[in-house]
């Protein structure tokens, strides 16, 4: 279990660190989590690992695919997530993804404060109920799920 935590860590880490200075997660970095996580858990686990390794990559993708349909995030956060899936498995994944939305959407807000249109976006999402106008206002989703895995790592049995 401890080397699939490490290799998590390790495609987390790698893919926000990239993230944040392009703005992309490259597919050598969400194959090798998908990859790597099957033929490992398959090698530790038989038949049933492989199965839980694919049943997370499944939920990873999921969870995420409807923010890509509506361009709310790319698709390398969609793969990572399903790359994490895989190594972690469906029930701390569910953790990750739960961790890393609050992070997603505190990093968003700081963004949008600094830019100065944090209350205009409230106003168009609260207010007027309508999705609000981010032009320009991205953040590193990588960063956010990679905090995530940290969180869900560090704080067992909290959320899983």
């Amino acid at each position: 279990m401890e080397v699939l935590q490490g290799c998590a860590v390790s495609a987390a880490s790698v893919a926000a660190m990239i993230d944040v200075f392009t703005r992309r997660i490259p597919n050598w970095v969400t194959s090798s989590a998908l990859i790597g996580g099957v033929l490992i858990n398959a090698w530790l686990g038989g038949a049933s690992g492989a199965i839980a390794a694919l049943a997370g990559a499944a939920l990873g993708a999921a969870l995420l695919l409807p923010f890509y349909a509506i361009r709310a995030m790319g698709a390398g956060d969609v793969k990572l997530l399903a790359g994490l899936g895989a190594l972690l498995g469906p029930q701390l994944l569910v953790s990750v993804a739960v961790y890393g939305a609050l992070v997603g959407g505190v990093m968003s807000a700081v963004i949008l404060l600094a830019r100065g249109r944090l209350f205009v976006a409230l106003d168009e999402l609260l207010i007027q109920r309508r999705a609000p106008t981010l032009s320009g206002a991205t953040a590193p989703y990588g960063v956010a799920i990679a905090s995530g895995v940290y969180l869900s790592l560090i704080l067992p049995g909290v959320l899983h």
